[in-house]
């Protein structure tokens, strides 16, 4: 079980991201199930001295009420939320809230793949041992 945050209307957590024996922390993300895809401001990247690569793709992205922003898909070695990991995740890495108040969404792809369960009684969540179908 991992406790998460719930200001603003919404539900923070932080999350590890570690790719080629680097690592960085990066909080203020929201857990977002509306959101298909993770995606990371672009900065905690280069903050890690991870450069972009030839096998990433540039991904176009619209949200709610249409907006439209382009992010860089990157395979990252691993993402860390509480007890909660996953290994060679294809993350976003792009711009999110122009006003810096958001690090990162953490997407319906992490949540599924990890079989998390959203305790917001309790304001956490759970990764639930399932048999993927």
């Amino acid at each position: 079980m991992h406790k998460v945050q719930f200001k603003n209307g919404l539900i923070y957590t932080s999350i590890t991201l570690t790719h080629e024996d680097k690592s960085i922390v990066i909080d203020d993300v929201i857990i977002d199930t509306g959101a298909s895809h993770t995606i990371i401001v672009a900065d905690f990247l280069e903050n890690m001295d991870v450069s972009f690569s030839e096998e990433d793709k540039l991904v176009k992205a619209s949200g709610y009420g249409g907006t439209v922003c382009y992010s860089v898909r990157k395979r990252i070695d691993s993402i860390t939320c509480g007890d909660i990991k996953l290994d060679n995740l294809k993350i976003d890495f792009g711009e999110i809230d122009p006003n810096e108040r958001v690090n990162g969404l953490l997407g319906l792809d992490f949540c599924i793949k990890a079989g998390v369960v959203i305790d917001l009684v309790d304001l956490a969540i759970i990764k639930k041992a399932y048999e993927q179908k």
